[in-house]
């Protein structure tokens, strides 16, 4: 089992408050409970927040990086992914991406165009107005 967190999110009129003593504080005393991963949302390696996250969790990280609201960047995240495996992380998610891209490791191996990512309401209700309105690569 493990727990994923979303550090500074406003999703839904959420304020935090002090986010930068909230999740240090948090992981601290989650440190040892024998949690199998802790999934950073939005995770930015950037910021000293990520690497005191990093540095108080002993076991898997899992890092999102944080994309434009607006796309997918034409490297697929991978730039930034690169920064937070550097800063830490173990395993990087790409969640919207892969929503977008169903082929998404093929594109990128084979350096095929993505797919932008979609308006957001309409990512998780599938049929043609849905993440599987998508074209897929063939094989060659």
């Amino acid at each position: 089992m493990g727990l994923r967190i979303s550090p500074g999110s406003t999703v839904n009129g959420i304020e935090e408050g002090d986010t930068e003593a909230l999740y240090p504080a948090l992981v601290k005393e989650l440190a040892d409970t024998g949690l199998a991963y802790l999934h950073i949302v939005r995770a930015r390696p950037d910021q000293p927040l990520f690497r005191e996250l990093r540095a108080s969790w002993p076991a898997t990280l899992i890092a999102n990086p944080s994309l434009p609201g607006d796309g997918v960047p034409a490297d697929g995240g991978m730039r930034q992914a690169g920064a937070l495996l550097a800063e830490g992380a173990d395993l990087i998610a790409l969640g919207r991406t892969f929503l977008a891209n169903p082929d998404l490791v093929t594109r990128l191996r084979t350096g095929a165009p993505l797919n932008p990512i979609r308006d957001a309401y309409l990512m998780y209700v599938g049929g043609e107005t849905g993440y599987t309105d998508y074209p897929t690569l063939t094989a060659a």
